[in-house]
């Protein structure tokens, strides 16, 4: 069984803590053990090939998540979320409630006229999320989701009446804790898992084996990318690798191009997909990879330096990005960098030398700065700041709170079809989510998830970016929508 641990009003957040043995500590959740042969399971490597990837995947997992997650449109990554900017933004809702900012957003179409509260029979949704680990807690991710399920839940009558219920998983960063995980959510009736963090992708796995769509989050194993069950929103370090590869070579007319990158799964991946394109323009390419561990850039960056580029792309993020403009400053590196959007974070712009910051380039994915108000961003804030009012808005907690919103629509679609809400499954839900073509994506670009949006990567459905650069402590659109998948292409 699941013990409730509720958080709020309907809203419905349950968390479980996955481990070694599938079992849950009583002093967190109660008693219940998974069984290891039901749903059905999938192999994974042996316990001591994970115990020597152990440190280099929680390295791995942190630098893919900064490299989506902070590369997110907010304008308040460089600088305080009640900034002009983030204010203007957010001015669409201003003399609204919820329901009226909601009638502005990208789901106007699913919003009554005056709140709905849910009150039938609760539709179930997993979460698989990694927190309270030393390799890293995101705790956020899933209070964004929380928020965003409360939201539905007290505002919009949840899902044709039926409230929306989350069950979260912990993986503990483990293996097993997210096989588990895959197994829990499996037997918990969730018509689909939504993705916070799982570097290890086994969930992902389960959860094909058994029929059941995940949905978003950061895509950070090649699980997230490659399984036929799984949607993503982002184009992680793959797309932007590849939104800079291209800047790099149209718009800053670069013909020698550095690559310094961790040396590690999809990080290595994404380098490899820059080196493609700015192969296929002609650009000589130098890739210098690191240790994913590494904390001191001076020596990568003195190769770099030696060989005399036109442009410098950093795929790294969090301490990498630290130490990258300490030794972009300290190595003498004059040319333009380009970084993942992970680096405009405003605690790691404050602690850097401006002389380097100032003139960087990121990519990001989603509109900067723009001299108008935002809808979805409008609403978005005013959610988190009525149900979720301690976590900060900007960064990871948009990607997941994305997320949720856009398999909100397609349950709400479900809902309103012949069957009505009670014959949602995870079935229909998979296949709705299939069928979708230039469909608006919450605070993104629109969404395709036809299996080619982006070569080598078939469950990305908006793989998109946006080109922004940092000028006198602002970040400032440098690019329109860049599509990296038709790119990456005709690089092939």
């Amino acid at each position: 069984s699941w013990p409730a641990t509720r958080v709020g009003t309907p809203a419905v957040v349950e968390h479980h803590r996955a481990l070694s043995g599938h079992q849950c500590p009583t002093a967190t959740i109660g008693e219940g053990a998974v069984p290891a042969t039901t749903p059905q399971t999938a192999q994974r490597g042996t316990p001591g090939r994970r115990r020597q990837l152990f440190v280099a995947m929680a390295a791995a997992a942190a630098l893919a998540w900064g490299a989506v997650a902070c590369s997110e449109p907010e304008d308040a990554a460089v600088g305080n979320p009640a900034s002009e900017e983030a204010t203007l933004r957010a001015a669409a809702c201003d003399g609204l409630d919820l329901i009226g900012c909601a009638g502005l957003s990208s789901i106007a179409a699913l919003v009554p006229d005056v709140p709905e509260a849910a009150t039938g029979t609760p539709l179930v949704l997993g979460v698989v999320n990694q927190e309270a680990t030393p390799a890293g807690s995101f705790p956020e991710l899933t209070t964004a989701m929380g928020a965003a399920a409360e939201f539905v839940n007290d505002q919009l009558g949840g899902v044709g009446g039926r409230p929306v219920e989350l069950r979260v998983c912990n993986t503990e960063f483990s293996a097993e804790g997210s096989t588990a995980c895959g197994q829990r959510l499996t037997e918990s009736g969730a018509v689909a898992v939504l993705g916070g963090i799982d570097v290890f992708g086994n969930a992902i796995e389960i959860l094909d084996t058994n029929g059941v769509p995940y949905v978003g989050g950061i895509p950070i194993s090649f699980s997230s990318v490659r399984s036929p069950n799984s949607f993503q929103f982002s184009g992680g370090t793959w797309g932007a690798a590849v939104a800079l590869a291209d800047y790099a070579t149209t718009e800053l007319g670069a013909r020698r191009v550095s690559i310094v990158f961790g040396d590690f799964g999809a990080i290595a991946d994404g380098a490899g997909y820059a080196r493609t394109v700015l192969a296929a323009r002609g650009a000589e390419v130098q890739l210098v990879p690191h240790p994913i561990l590494e904390t001191d850039l001076t020596s990568p960056l003195s190769v770099v330096a030696a060989s005399d580029p036109d442009a410098v792309i950093v795929l790294t993020a969090d301490t990498g990005c630290r130490a990258a403009f300490g030794a972009v400053g300290a190595v003498g590196i004059d040319v333009p960098v380009l970084y993942t959007g992970a680096c405009a974070a405003p605690n790691i712009v404050a602690g850097a030398d401006p002389a380097v910051t100032d003139g960087a380039l990121f990519n990001v994915e989603g509109p900067v700065s723009p001299r108008e108000p935002q809808p979805d961003f409008a609403l978005y804030t005013r959610i988190l700041g009525d149900y979720a009012p301690d976590i900060n808005p900007i960064g990871a907690p948009t990607v997941t709170f994305r997320s949720f919103m856009n398999l909100y629509a397609v349950l709400a679609g479900l809902a309103n079809g012949p069957g009505g809400a009670d014959d949602i499954d995870a079935g229909a839900v998979a296949g709705s989510l299939a069928a979708q073509r230039d469909t608006p994506s919450f605070m993104g670009h629109p969404y395709t998830c036809d299996r080619e949006q982006m070569e080598g990567l078939p469950s990305v459905c908006s793989p998109q970016q946006i080109v922004a650069q940092l000028a006198d402590g602002e970040l400032v659109q440098r690019t329109g929508w860049v599509d990296v998948g038709a790119i990456y292409d005709r690089s092939r």
